[in-house]
């Protein structure tokens, strides 16, 4: 499945191996992992836009790190939002499970 990350980029969900919040989680090791992902310029983002998060993407793994494939591309796009589309592409048929049902998880007017 593809998912579009915003500003005209789209990866492989299959690709994705983390979606980081870059609004409100910025721990010490985040930043330095995403201070070593940019000094190897594996950073990918267009000048101007606002990231709100960093999608890391992964080509052919490899035990050890990163491979040379390995890019961060930089999202206007809430984490949130991100998630949401990567489960509805993944599970399309999931949101019938939910529709209809009451209080109980059983269908609206079913008796128990």
């Amino acid at each position: 499945m593809i998912l579009h990350l915003g500003d005209d980029v789209s990866v492989h969900s299959a690709d994705i191996v983390a979606i980081i919040d870059l609004i409100q989680s910025q721990s010490a090791v985040t930043g330095a992992m995403l201070a070593e992902i940019r000094r190897q310029n594996r950073i990918l983002a267009r000048k101007g836009i606002a990231a709100k998060s960093a999608v890391i993407c992964a080509g052919a793994r490899r035990a050890g790190g990163m491979t040379e494939n390995a890019r961060v591309y930089l999202s206007p796009i809430s984490t949130a939002t991100l998630a949401q589309r990567a489960h509805e592409h993944a599970y399309p048929e999931a949101d019938f499970l939910t529709e209809g049902e009451g209080e109980t998880g059983q269908p609206d007017g079913a008796d128990c």
